[in-house]
């Protein structure tokens, strides 16, 4: 097969929804240090949206040394001059990570090694000089992903707006983010890998057409969270201006945070399990040599048996934590200090997040699960890793409940819609506007929701609601993309245009509603998010603002934690009673004090 049928039959392939084509003619760019990069020509057209854009692209650029061998578990370390010319036509290997079709997820380069920092570069042909440039942080709770992936609609989103479009990989799972909690292994190396992927374009941008000081981050999921905390982090200081969170924060409370003894717990029984000795575990340089020794396969398969090993089920896979270097201090701490990375913000949160929580527990996409009063402590417990006391799940019964009636006749006994609002607000909403709240003391911040049901569910649960990434079909315009084109109505692609606009204004002025430099679209008002005014733009056919979950987070934000203590004090209290009251079947008393009631003469 030659270069040409190569590339044709990858596009073919991977770009499902778009009309793409290679020319013989090559754009070419040369890097700060001389390198010459050679890449492709591809199309978007769509005379919907309308848009028409051309584009010379670069896919599978390193732009750090392979973390393999010696530079497993270390930090990134940057990439040495590559061979000139190079050819950045091919998307580049993803990372490590289980199978991610099993979640519903095709990565545009199936084949999965450590050798994976990879970036790319989509540059529209007219964009103007020193273009505004916007990078993308996949999502897949730092677990499985890639910086391209086939669910994600990139080259509408670079053609619509005209501003060059910047994706990576970085490291995932045990590779990533495993930490033994000091300098054995530091932890956060996924982290580090995006920092300096966000060098590399600081770096090398101008070269693209670029301005390194217009800058924007988006982020998904745990992309999301990633954004968040590069705001936190001093190493990203002065490398965006503008950051997008859609669907995660740093101060999420599903984004674990391993340290410690914990930290140490969790690799010296990963070490077990891929047959180190008993003697390697307890010794910190031979533990580090087996671990460094062991397969990558063999790492990847075993991670996920280290709950079960430590009989904890639900024992979390590793994430971001508090390692002095990327992440100084606790992110909260780093929020409350007002001590943040660029200017505006924009964070988001859906209507119907917890759906996709359920979906782990149920993994049946077609029929809705009902859940009644027995199973949902049960459910919460499970994610939360902790049962609610009785009254606790009567008060979010009642919080939760959408007509109080059925509190009364007590005839309804499935709280399905109970369970997803709470587990949404518990894991995603609360925190996400906690943490636009306090930053909007310094910072320009925009909230959104997105409260519509879409035609086409991301994850096609089919009853997910406006589920997690819903909104990406929109705000990066891929209902105007074949594979949705004839899926979606009217009514959502004009949606889509507007969604389009917002995002567009915001990368490029810094404010969805002030339209950049040749761009007229009126459109609806979105107001700043304030302590004052907690508003959100609501993702809607009509653009509509409203406010959102006050009460049900004020609640979890507020009195959960107080409940929660009390209620764990009352029956500490008991017990030491029932300790100091035992009796035995003779009526002996053991205990310290024992109270005998007496009748009165």
């Amino acid at each position: 097969m030659n270069w040409l049928e190569m590339n044709i039959r990858f596009i073919c392939l991977f770009f499902l929804s778009m009309r793409s084509a290679i020319t013989t003619t090559q754009p070419t760019v040369t890097l700060k240090d001389g390198t010459v990069l050679q890449g492709i020509k591809e199309e978007f057209h769509s005379d919907l949206l309308p848009v028409h854009g051309e584009f010379g692209s670069f896919y599978g650029i390193p732009y750090a040394e392979p973390p393999i061998g010696a530079l497993r578990f270390k930090p990134p370390l940057p990439r040495k001059q590559l061979e000139s010319p190079f050819n950045a036509v091919k998307v580049g290997r993803s990372c490590m990570q289980p199978d991610p079709e099993t979640h519903g997820v095709r990565l545009r380069n199936e084949e999965r090694c450590e050798d994976c920092l990879f970036l790319d570069v989509i540059v529209p042909t007219h964009t103007p000089e020193k273009a505004h440039v916007f990078v993308m942080i996949h999502g897949g709770g730092f677990t499985i992903g890639a910086g391209q992936m086939a669910m994600v609609h990139f080259l509408t989103f670079a053609a619509y707006s005209n501003v060059i479009v910047v994706t990576f990989n970085y490291r995932l799972g045990p590779f990533g983010f495993l930490t033994t909690g000091d300098e054995l292994i530091p932890g956060n190396l996924g982290l580090l890998d995006q920092q300096l992927a966000l060098k590399w374009v600081n770096k090398n941008i101008a070269a693209f057409g670029g301005d390194p000081n217009k800058v924007t981050i988006a982020g998904f999921s745990a992309g999301s969270a990633s954004v968040g905390f590069h705001t936190l982090s001093p190493g990203s200081k002065g490398l965006f201006q503008n950051a997008i969170m859609q669907s995660g924060s740093p101060i999420d409370s599903w984004v674990p945070n391993r340290q410690g003894k914990e930290a140490k717990l969790e690799v010296r029984t990963l070490a077990k399990l891929i047959g180190c000795s008993p003697e390697d575990i307890e010794d910190d340089s031979k533990l580090l040599s087996c671990l460094m020794e062991a397969s990558a396969d063999s790492i990847l398969q075993n991670i996920g048996k280290v709950g079960q090993e430590l009989g904890d089920p639900l024992f979390p896979v590793p994430g971001p934590n508090v390692d002095g270097v990327f992440l100084p201090k606790n992110a909260s701490t780093i929020v409350e200090e007002e001590n943040l990375n660029g200017e505006n913000y924009i964070v988001g949160t859906n209507g119907d997040e917890g759906t996709l929580y359920l979906f782990l527990f149920f993994q049946d996409k077609e029929v809705t699960p009902v859940i009644n009063s027995t199973l949902l402590p049960s459910i919460l417990g499970t994610f939360i890793r902790e049962v609610p006391d009785p009254i606790v799940v009567e008060l979010i019964k009642t919080l939760y409940i959408v007509d109080p009636k059925d509190l009364v006749d007590g005839k309804r006994d499935d709280f399905f819609h109970e369970a997803a609002q709470y587990l949404a607000d518990w894991f995603l909403m609360c925190s996400a506007s906690k943490y636009a709240r306090l930053t909007s003391a310094t910072k320009n911040v925009y909230r959104y929701t997105m409260t519509f049901v879409p035609t086409n569910e991301l994850l096609d649960i089919k009853w997910a609601g406006a589920g997690h990434g819903d909104e990406a079909q929109y705000v990066f315009g891929g209902v105007f993309q074949e594979k949705l084109l004839d899926r979606t109505t009217a009514e959502e692609k004009e949606m889509s245009r507007k969604a389009l606009q917002y995002w567009t204004n915001f990368v490029k002025t810094g404010d969805p509603n002030t339209a950049g430099e040749g761009d007229n679209w009126s459109l609806p008002e979105w107001p700043k998010f304030t302590k004052e005014n907690e508003i959100f733009k609501d993702l809607t056919p009509d653009m509509s603002n409203r406010y959102m979950k006050q009460r049900e987070c004020y609640f979890i934000e507020n009195v959960l934690p107080q409940l929660n203590d009390a209620l764990k004090e009352l029956a500490n209290l008991k017990t030491n009673n029932d300790e100091k009251s035992k009796w035995t079947a003779e009526g002996q008393c053991l205990g310290e004090s024992c109270h005998v009631e007496t009748e009165e003469p």
